[in-house]
């Protein structure tokens, strides 16, 4: 962020001492990083400013911002422009406040120098410091009455621009005319990353959506009993009995270890050749090939990085995943 010349030399006060003078410095990440939402190069508007915008790339959020006589970042647009006409969140007011510095409403430590009554310029001050309007100054957090106003996602996310649900795997949020959606993959998972519904396997995540009646029914609940997520070959539910008798709403979810699936007959981490599973079989698989469940067991998955990456067939040989080739003698597992 460049500097905006003697205009926007704001004092920074911790105290009565005169501790420093400040020439608008490059604005840092403050929270944990929104870009994990987003796939790459997506652009929204900073929630924390109205004058900064971010581009997301690798998950990592890359600041810039707007200056000069076009302060404000238009997230439709993707462009500065000198007003926010349809988003009162970001309304800045210089009328009888020229050459007066006035508070940023999206953020604590940001604030406008009006120029004249017509042209706000906007800057920040320092790290662990806040804005105060009364005083004109920078002020230690201890000393701030901030109360900048919470973000929502469509006021700074273009419309029709899908980003993550972390309250489940296969879901996604998309703004449509300005109003937050949720919509729900079919029986895949979201990927933020590239911002498209994929495999399940493909995506690295912990909520998994709960099962129809994961934990039984309310004249028949499970209770402390153990069942299979419905989305991994490893993954598992712990329901706990309730107090009162009902099934237990909020599952513990778990993992069985490497190279080992979840039984749910059993209850119990197994051999995967031992577990009839229609998830990626490749899941958490030391080896680079395994058997598929295809009928026959003549076919076996090409794993890589613990994830299938195609399935291949024997032929008229069978697939013995012990020697991890085809072989003419019969081999059988109970998965096939």
């Amino acid at each position: 962020m460049r500097a905006f010349g003697a205009h926007l030399n704001l004092a920074v006060v911790m105290g009565p001492a005169l501790l420093m003078v400040l020439a608008c410095p490059m604005a840092v990440a403050r929270e944990e990083d929104i870009c994990r939402l987003f796939s790459n190069n997506t652009v929204i508007r900073d929630p924390d400013s109205c004058s900064q915008y971010i581009t997301c790339i690798d998950s990592v959020s890359i600041y810039g911002s707007c200056s000069g006589t076009t302060p404000f970042f238009d997230k439709d647009t993707g462009k500065c422009v000198k007003k926010l006409t349809d988003d009162t969140s970001c309304y800045v007011s210089c009328v009888n406040a020229t050459s007066q510095f006035v508070a940023d409403p999206k953020s604590c430590y940001g604030y406008y120098y009006c120029l004249d009554q017509e042209t706000p310029m906007f800057g920040t001050c320092p790290q662990d410091t806040h804005f105060n309007a009364t005083t004109q100054t920078c002020t230690r957090l201890y000393e701030s009455d901030c109360t900048a106003s919470d973000f929502e996602y469509c006021n700074i996310v273009k419309n029709k621009v899908n980003f993550d649900n972390l309250q489940s795997c296969a879901s996604y949020h998309v703004c449509e005319k300005n109003l937050l959606k949720t919509k729900t993959c079919s029986s895949q998972y979201y990927q933020a990353s590239t911002g498209d519904c994929v495999a399940k396997s493909l995506v690295d995540c912990v909520a998994h959506p709960l099962p129809s009646n994961v934990c039984g029914k309310a004249t028949k609940p499970y209770e402390n009993k153990f069942v299979s997520d419905g989305a991994t070959c490893r993954g598992y539910f712990f329901c706990a009995k309730q107090s009162n008798g009902t099934p237990d709403p909020n599952p513990t979810w778990n993992q069985c270890p490497q190279d080992t699936f979840f039984d749910a007959s059993t209850e119990t981490c197994r051999s995967p050749n031992l577990v009839k599973c229609t998830e990626d079989r490749c899941d958490g698989r030391s080896l680079p090939f395994v058997i598929s469940s295809t009928k026959g067991c003549r076919n076996y998955l090409r794993c890589i990085d613990g994830v299938a990456f195609d399935e291949q067939s024997c032929g008229n040989l069978f697939f013995d995943e012990a020697k991890g080739g085809c072989v003419s003698s019969v081999v059988s597992y109970a998965i096939c």
